[in-house]
Order: C-alpha cells, then sequence, then structure tokens
C-alpha cells in the first residue's frame, strides 16, 4: 500500500503540470477572448506551481541542513557514550527524529 502511494506521489507536481497542459490542449478556445483569458489563468498556475517548487526546494534544502547538523552530533554522542549514560540517552532520543526528518525529506523530495 505504501508504496502504492509514493508512486502516486513521484514528481506530482511534474504530473500536475503535465495534466493541465493537456486539459488546456484538450479546450481550445473558439474566441480570442476566451483564448485571452486561458492563457493568463495558464500563466497564473505556472507561476504559482514555481513557487510551490522553489518554495518546497528551498525547505528541503534547509531541512537537509538541519540533518547534516543532527548527524554530526549523533556522531559526537556514539563517540561519548561509552564515558557517560546520558550520551547514550541522547543518543537514543535523537536517532528516531533524524530518522523521521529524513523520511519526511524523502517524501517531499519525491513531489519535486
Amino acid at each position: 500500500m505504501r508504496e502504492h502511494q509514493q508512486r502516486e506521489h513521484h514528481l506530482a507536481l511534474c504530473q500536475q503540470r503535465r495534466l493541465i497542459a493537456q486539459f488546456v490542449t484538450q479546450l481550445r478556445p473558439a474566441n480570442a477572448r476566451a483564448r485571452t483569458q486561458l492563457n493568463a489563468a495558464m500563466d497564473q498556475i505556472t507561476a504559482l506551481g514555481d513557487c510551490i517548487r522553489d518554495t518546497t526546494e528551498n525547505s528541503c534544502y534547509a531541512l537537509l541542513r538541519v540533518s547534516a547538523g543532527l548527524d554530526g552530533i549523533l556522531c559526537l554522542l556514539d563517540l561519548q557514550s561509552d564515558k557517560s549514560p546520558a550520551h547514550h540517552s541522547l543518543h537514543c532520543l535523537l536517532s528516531p527524529l533524524k530518522e523521521q526528518l529524513d523520511e519526511a525529506l524523502s517524501h517531499i523530495h519525491d513531489m519535486l
């Protein structure tokens, strides 16, 4: 089930753009005013899609930097875990959070 959902969401923004373009070509308005309005709406949809993609990509890059920082912290905690139980406990708390972050990032990245 989960694999099916991942395939559906894979490159969702690209698929959306293709479907909208297909829809527009099937409409083919007869008069010039309707064509102009349709083209204006398409331009707005395209600009909105670009904004969503850019914002999502920038957010992913920021979260990837957070993930890399967590990797560093987890490595340090792992190295110190034999010296203090607190280091081991903190590692155990942060590790699942990092995994959740990385999984969420993967899903978002797949939509782009």
